[in-house]
């Protein structure tokens, strides 16, 4: 059963004010919150190593048309929930490491601390709070609004074209 009750591609519930939550993004150390993107169309991808291709998807389909890291902000957000705590210090030089990789992949002029936001979901915590499940079978994306209500959400085939769709939505008032 989906939140909607019809559409299978949807799992959160939108119209309602998104859940506040507080993640610190990898390298630039920068907390990522509702408060902090207040104003801005924020969209939480959900996923893991295997469908990591997803985020490419996303900002390969959204960035020709918002170009600008504002106003439209675009985060992952990896559940690493699995990871026991006494492991977490080995498993964050791989955090910066896919960091530095998506880093290179920005174009010439543009500052990667404006782009690239890898937010460890330690303890899953977001990700729960958001309903995503099974991210590691396909990527999970929920978008905010600039008034931080929830415009939709999206788990399934074409990410990218999804996403962007719902980026619009949100900028355009619902």
């Amino acid at each position: 059963m989906t939140s909607n009750g019809t559409d299978p591609y949807t799992f959160f519930p939108a119209g309602q004010p998104a859940p506040d939550f507080t993640l610190t993004a990898v390298k630039s150390g920068l907390e990522i919150s509702l408060r902090s993107c207040a104003g801005m169309v924020l969209g939480l991808v959900f996923h893991g190593r295997e469908t990591v291709q997803a985020v490419v998807e996303i900002n390969t389909a959204v960035r020709p048309v918002y170009p600008e890291p504002k106003p439209v902000v675009l985060v992952s957000v990896i559940d690493l929930s699995v990871v026991p705590r006494f492991l977490q210090r080995a498993v964050k030089p791989m955090l910066e490491q896919a960091y530095d990789q998506a880093a290179r992949e920005i174009p010439k002029g543009y500052n990667p601390v404006d782009y690239v936001f890898l937010l460890p979901d330690w303890n899953g915590s977001v990700t729960k709070t958001f309903k995503a499940k099974g991210t590691d079978k396909a990527a999970a994306i929920v978008v905010i609004d600039p008034a931080g209500r929830v415009t939709g959400s999206y788990q399934g085939p074409q990410p990218g074209s999804a996403t962007l769709a719902l980026v619009s939505k949100a900028l355009n008032g619902g």
